[in-house]
């Protein structure tokens, strides 16, 4: 398996669990018949910050996932893969490793910045997939 689809495979675990920040800011704020009911939020308090931080570091995730995911198959189907490919996702990866926990935590300059680096290599990864297709 290449380096990048392993990264691929490291992501979709990180994507599957990073819904655990968000239920604890929720069994935290409304307790554990929060998590297990259906999830009405009419006379619910809003969640504390740091909670509706995590909701949006989750989104963001889910946001920018399926742009690296579809690179990197392109690259796979194509035989595009290259060194610089595989840092290229690495660097996908340690990105959103950092982003998340800087969004939760607010730490706006870091999180900023992982975004944008994350944002940069999945933009080199479509280019190169689609380099390689045309």
């Amino acid at each position: 398996m290449s380096y990048e689809m392993l990264i691929l495979g490291l992501m979709t675990l990180f994507l599957i669990f990073s819904w655990l920040p968000v239920s604890l800011a929720k069994y935290q704020a409304y307790g554990a018949s929060c998590l297990i009911s259906s999830r009405d939020t009419g006379n619910l308090p809003p969640l504390p910050e740091w909670g509706q931080r995590a909701v949006r570091a989750h989104d963001n995730l889910r946001e920018n996932y399926p742009g690296f995911a579809v690179a990197v198959l392109l690259l796979a189907f194509s035989g595009g893969f290259t060194r610089y490919t595989a840092a290229a996702a690495l660097v996908f990866l340690v990105a959103r490793l950092v982003h998340m926990p800087a969004y939760i935590i607010g730490i706006p300059w870091l999180r900023t910045l992982s975004w944008l680096a994350g944002f940069a290599a999945t933009i080199y990864l479509l280019a190169m997939a689609l380099a390689v297709l045309v």
